[in-house]
């Protein structure tokens, strides 16, 4: 072997040693500040722990919320992240993420779901009321969706509350002969008649609240995209149809 090869060989060796090095150390940091923050917060369900884009600073990811802590555990950050350079918020694209994926665990055998005419994998998914004005007004625009290949699939939201007319009249429309009818007849002011049979409105309302919904329509993409309030559906078919959907 010559001697620039006994080197190449070395400089490799040292290179590698440095790599599991530094990989062992942040594994080590990760595992300290877990520790720290389980003496100050007690009982605090961790999903995720790891470090973000900036030194010393940790995402902390928590029953479907994501917040970020200091290296010491000493501080708790509860707002977005954002970066100047290109001013993306890098927090609400990583909760779009696990709210999506938090989504599925639903699945779709207990989602209430609009199909376009011709097959389609392309979809948003909307947490949605019949009282609620401008939810009845996005229902209003379905057939827009529906044209531009947008699947609608519905999660039931009674803003009143469990045990309200509003979640008995969900009920109601979940238990109908034809569900989507039904829906978007209560949508239009029209009677409901009532029903009762085994439904998924309280899982819903369940998820929503992990999510930290705020008022509907809250409306997510199948790209992870996460869509507060009303938007028409001219725009929400333009979000969909020019993005990319999230990997099953």
């Amino acid at each position: 072997m010559n001697i620039r090869t006994r080197i190449s060989s070395l400089l490799g060796f040292v290179l590698l040693t440095m790599m599991l090095s530094a990989h062992a150390q942040d594994a080590t940091t990760v595992d300290a500040v877990k520790s720290r923050l389980a003496e100050r917060l007690p009982g605090i369900d961790v999903t995720s722990l790891e470090e973000s884009e900036i030194p010393g600073l940790y995402e902390l990811i928590t029953d479907g919320q994501i917040y970020y802590v200091d290296e010491t555990a000493e501080y708790l950050v509860d707002g977005s992240l954002i970066r100047l350079s290109d001013r993306s918020n890098l927090t609400d694209a990583r909760q779009g993420l696990i709210h999506a994926a938090l989504i599925e665990e639903i699945g779709e055998d207990n989602m209430l779901i609009y199909e376009p005419e011709e097959p389609s994998n392309r979809s948003i998914t909307v947490f949605t009321d019949i009282s609620c004005g401008y939810c009845r007004r996005l229902h209003s625009e379905i057939d827009t969706l529906m044209d531009a290949g947008v699947r609608v699939r519905y999660l039931l939201f009674p803003r009143a509350g469990l045990g309200s007319q509003g979640h008995d009249d969900l009920v109601s429309v979940w238990c109908a002969d034809d569900p989507q009818a039904a829906m978007t007849n209560a949508k239009a002011g029209g009677k409901i008649e009532p029903r009762t049979c085994d439904n998924p409105v309280e899982s819903h309302v369940a998820l929503a609240e992990r999510l930290g919904l705020r008022g509907t329509p809250l409306i997510y993409t199948d790209s992870g995209t996460k869509i507060p309030g009303y938007r028409e559906a001219t725009v929400l078919a333009g979000m969909v149809n020019d993005s990319t959907p999230l990997a099953n």
